[in-house]
């Protein structure tokens, strides 16, 4: 009846995108505390939904909808919505504008080479170039310094890391537990300060 296929890995998948957008919508707002939050939470639920996905039984097809749907959720998570946290929270001057828009390419660039290079059958090891997951981490970081240049930078950085042909281990057990706690100190130092 409706096109794609929607299981409890999906619907996490999209779950983080409702959560990336309403980080979109209080960026707009000034409210850069909720911002930080629904980006760090959006982040959770993208460490997660590959996880659950492995867990259920899927045909190829709906192996495949699932990285392609996870992509194209990424694509407004972790490109699109940091650049609108930063620009809410720093401006649009000329050099920034600039930033945003090769951070965004970057991020496209990086996801576009892992849905390329996917194999719905084999488990990945290795990432090439820095998950771009990893900014759910990253922005906030840095932006609790409150540095317009250095939230800036910190995009034009993780961007270039994107795309960097370097070969990165992909998390495995114990990270799982590391990094959603690395999230909850974020998220709790955001609200302290």
């Amino acid at each position: 009846m409706f096109l794609g296929h929607i299981n409890i890995a999906n619907g996490l998948t999209l779950l983080g995108l409702i959560f990336s957008l309403s980080s979109c919508f209080f960026a707009i707002n000034e409210n850069i505390r909720l911002s930080i939050t629904f980006l760090i939470v959006s982040g959770i639920c993208d460490l997660f939904d590959g996880v659950v996905a492995k867990r259920i039984k899927r045909t190829d097809f709906e192996k495949g909808f699932g990285i392609q749907l996870d992509t194209v959720v990424d694509v407004v998570s972790f490109g699109v919505t940091p650049a609108v946290i930063v620009f809410a929270a720093v401006g649009s001057s000329w050099y920034a504008l600039a930033v945003y828009a090769f951070y965004i390419i970057c991020a496209v660039i990086r996801l576009a080479h892992f849905n390329a290079s996917a194999d719905i059958n084999t488990s990945i090891k290795y990432y090439r170039g820095l998950p771009v997951t990893y900014i759910a981490l990253i922005l906030p970081c840095v932006m609790i310094f409150r540095s317009p240049l250095v939230s800036v930078l910190s995009l034009l950085i993780t961007g270039v890391f994107f795309i960097l042909n370097i070969k990165l281990p992909k998390p495995r057990g114990i990270w799982y537990a590391i990094f959603p706690a690395l999230a909850i100190v974020m998220t709790v130092l955001w609200w302290l300060l």
